[in-house]
């Protein structure tokens, strides 16, 4: 079975203010150079460990618990156009 590859995904913490602890899951798609949140934690934690836990169970259910997080599979350039509507897609 031919799989995706692996997303590069890191989970952080953060403390923007003092004792309010928050955890982000950031993503890498052009080779580890820059990062983007693409989840984040809407309540603050009274704990780094709190936030960190909370953060990587939000991150081990993105993915397959055996194969981990994976891209989604790329579009087949080669393959015929779906119909939205025209002849026949709108009967």
């Amino acid at each position: 079975m031919q799989q995706t590859p692996l997303r590069h995904l890191a989970l952080s913490v953060d403390e923007p203010e003092p004792g309010l602890y928050h955890w982000m899951i950031l993503e890498s798609e052009d080779a580890l150079k820059t990062w983007f949140v693409v989840e984040a934690s809407d309540d603050a934690y009274d704990t780094f460990s709190e936030a960190w836990e909370d953060g990587a169970s939000t991150l081990r259910g993105m993915g397959d618990g055996q194969y981990g997080p994976r891209a989604e599979a790329a579009e087949d350039e080669s393959a015929d156009p779906v119909l939205e509507t025209g002849p026949g897609v709108d009967d």
